[in-house]
């Protein structure tokens, strides 16, 4: 499906730039735009910048809050702001439907999550003096104005803004009163701008305080790709002429009204699609990474469960046994076992169970890390848990972990003659 659109853009593109290019001179030159509140408030916004970071790094001693690529993104919006507004392009909008809409996506699409990338708000702040900041700071939190705020950016806001904003400046009547009138046209595209820089405020989070984890993002930004792919697909699946205020343009570049419209949808639909599916992708990675992360820490923390229920376990064997039961209660060692108990008390010297374990009868062996062995053959429990018998406290010596996961008890590696020799030793302190 996506090979299809693509092909049907590229060559309904090629056309267009063929017919369009036998008639450039005709009429409709592209020039720059010099509208001077444009070039001031990019001018002033530039030097704002530039006074912020020059003051961020003189009042914290050299180091600054935004780096490179927050500096870099910033001088890539402020560029594609003036593709979008000041060079030819803005020209291309006013006689070409299908110029229109790139000029719309560039500001959407492209200068917003730049600009989102940049943080500048907060370097512009910095270009202010300390008491107007003060009192920015007093009236944001005393008079209200952040909680309005908060409504305002919070993401279904933000959605509802983003989408209902771009359907409905799209619409053929409110989109021809833009094009007549000029106050309004500007209004157009402020709307355009804010409400996609909130939108991708809320894809990007550059401060890292997520408002909407990834995968709710994912979903944040599917649904607008989406709804924001409709009136793209039904400009170009239509037969009717929505926008009559290019005809004359659109005649002037050798196109219909009807081939114009199409174009257009065509741009919104597919590159605007593959921006929007990009941002999906990155989002899709990211929250399997953070499934990943949130999936480690749980099981850390059910290790660190498990070690502590073991140790309260083993704690209550140990005072369950201490008490030392009758001898006449006690498990004997079937004739069958043949651990031998000398062989034993070598093998725990050599393993250096003694430096955990206090154990009678063994030299050095005085560790105070694990419960003492004291009349372990006397002892209802191996590790809290198995019925102390010689086949179990085999299996415990053995393979501590498996028994127990993410207990204290490493694994020493025994051999099974070896786990029952030391078993058959414990087995002889009564």
């Amino acid at each position: 499906m996506w090979k299809l659109r693509y092909s049907a853009l590229v060559l309904w593109t090629l056309a267009a730039v063929n017919s369009a290019a036998a008639h450039v001179g005709e009429g409709g030159e592209l020039h720059w735009n010099v509208e001077a509140w444009v070039i001031v408030s990019l001018t002033a916004a530039m030097m704002l910048y530039g006074f912020g970071l020059r003051s961020m790094r003189i009042r914290r001693g050299g180091r600054s809050i935004v780096g490179r690529v927050e500096i870099a993104t910033f001088v890539g919006g402020i560029a594609s702001l003036v593709v979008a507004l000041l060079s030819p392009l803005d020209a291309l909008g006013a006689e070409l439907f299908s110029g229109h809409m790139v000029q719309h996506l560039v500001l959407m699409l492209v200068a917003a999550p730049l600009f989102v990338r940049a943080r500048p708000l907060i370097v512009f702040l910095w270009a202010l003096p300390r008491g107007t900041r003060k009192a920015l700071g007093r009236l944001w939190s005393g008079g209200g104005l952040g909680g309005f705020f908060k409504i305002l950016t919070a993401p279904l806001s933000v959605w509802l803004a983003f989408c209902g904003l771009f359907a409905f400046w799209h619409l053929p009547r409110p989109y021809s009163w833009a094009l007549a009138h000029e106050p309004v046209h500007v209004v157009e595209h402020l709307c355009f701008f804010v409400s996609a820089f909130a939108f991708w405020s809320v894809v990007i989070e550059p401060s890292g305080r997520r408002r909407l984890d990834y995968g709710a993002t994912l979903l944040f930004v599917a649904t607008a790709a989406i709804l924001s792919a409709l009136p793209g697909a039904l400009m170009v699946l239509t037969s009717r002429a929505f926008y009559p205020a290019h005809a004359e343009g659109a005649t002037r570049w050798g196109l219909t009204l009807l081939e114009d419209q199409h174009l257009a949808g065509l741009i919104m639909w597919i590159p605007a699609g593959f921006v929007y599916m990009a941002a999906i992708g990155i989002l899709f990675v990211l929250w399997l990474r953070a499934s990943e992360k949130r999936a480690a820490a749980s099981l850390q923390k059910y290790a660190a469960m498990s070690s502590t229920v073991v140790l309260l376990l083993v704690v209550a064997g140990c005072e369950e046994v201490t008490g030392v039961q009758s001898p006449s209660n006690v498990t004997p060692v079937p004739a069958s076992f043949d651990g031998d108990p000398g062989r034993g008390a070598v093998v725990i010297a050599q393993t250096g169970c003694g430096s955990c374990h206090t154990i009678p009868g063994i030299t050095g062996a005085n560790g105070l890390v694990g419960p003492p062995l004291t009349q372990m053959g006397r002892r209802i429990y191996v590790a809290g848990l198995l019925r102390n018998t010689p086949d179990n406290m085999v299996t415990w010596l053995r393979d501590p972990q498996v028994v127990v996961p993410g207990n204290a008890m490493p694994n020493m590696g025994l051999q099974d003659q070896q786990a029952r020799d030391i078993a058959a030793y414990l087995y002889t302190l009564q």
